[in-house]
């Protein structure tokens, strides 16, 4: 049931009890990731209700961590309900790469004068409006001639550029926000750096990191990083819940590149589950391994 690969557990399913009830006795905190975890998309993920009643049935600190900015603090807390049938996760136990961009403007911006160029969705706005942000960009835009950027009118108000995942992105959008931050020196920022988003057990598409990638290279400078694996997102856990005893601490997520490097950055443990971006076979090709291998979330509520 469990089989050893270098320092790495591997942890099926079929998990024996007397190990899975050592695992849970080896942390007080889990911070979990959302999308590739606990679901895709609209689809709950077998198992991990489960999963999550039993950390909570065993007082453990459970906190959702996700670099996902398509959802509110309100629909994620949503998608509990409908999808897990969980009506008890309190919002101070959410966080996204949102509400770090937000509390991260919020403490360095002057929000009666200066404005963020938003390269994102609408849920990423909503959550900065909340915090008093005002924004510009989200949504369809027209796609502009070569020759139109000529006589340009650059916003000077505008001093800092986000940029997330955009299903509208396109030329015009790279180029406008290349402009804030080579006119306006606006500051360049990223929500997280996914190079992929799982949308279904069998398939994941580019994610964020392939929209800040063209205009990184032509800024030839790399964002400042709101979400994983940046460890200012811990800065904030810690913030609001008090020291966290790292030692005691693991990070469990399905993208080796953002959540599992996001625990190594914090100090703290690692549990890869299988069920999202990245795939056994790719686990030996890492210089670093993670703690362990979980075929998924599920595993924590097996009986």
């Amino acid at each position: 049931a469990v089989v050893s690969t270098q320092s790495t557990g591997y942890i099926t399913n079929n998990l024996r009890m007397a190990y899975r009830r050592k695992l849970l006795d080896m942390f007080d905190t889990f911070l979990i990731d959302c999308d590739g975890v606990l679901w895709h998309g609209d689809s709950p993920i077998a198992g991990v209700s489960k999963a999550i009643k039993t950390l909570q049935a065993h007082n453990k600190q459970v906190i959702f961590v996700s670099n996902n900015c398509g959802k509110t603090i309100d629909q994620i807390q949503g998608k509990f309900k409908t999808l897990l049938d969980i009506d008890n996760i309190s919002p101070r136990n959410i966080i996204t790469s949102a509400v770090s961009s937000a509390i991260y403007l919020k403490n360095k911006m002057d929000i009666e004068s200066e404005k963020v160029y938003l390269v994102a969705q609408q849920p990423f706005k909503q959550t900065l409006e909340e915090f008093g942000i005002h924004t510009i960009g989200v949504g369809p835009v027209k796609p502009k001639e070569y020759g139109d950027w000529a006589n340009e009118e650059v916003d000077k108000s505008v001093k800092y550029v986000i940029v997330s995942y955009d299903p509208y992105f396109n030329h015009t959008k790279l180029t406008q926000a290349y402009l804030y931050i080579s006119e306006n020196n606006a500051e360049f920022i990223a929500s997280d750096t996914d190079n992929f988003f799982s949308v279904s057990p069998t398939r994941k598409i580019p994610g964020s990191l392939s929209l800040q990638a063209g205009l990184a290279a032509v800024l030839n400078r790399n964002p400042t990083v709101m979400g994983k694996p940046d460890p200012f997102l811990f800065e904030l856990i810690q913030k609001e819940h008090g020291t966290i005893d790292v030692a005691k601490t693991i990070m469990i997520g399905d993208n080796y590149f953002t959540d599992i490097e996001f625990g190594f950055n914090c100090g703290l443990s690692t549990g890869l589950v299988l069920t999202g971006n990245t795939k056994l076979k790719e686990v030996s090709n890492f210089d670093r391994q993670p703690d362990f291998v979980l075929e998924g979330l599920a595993c924590l509520g097996k009986e």
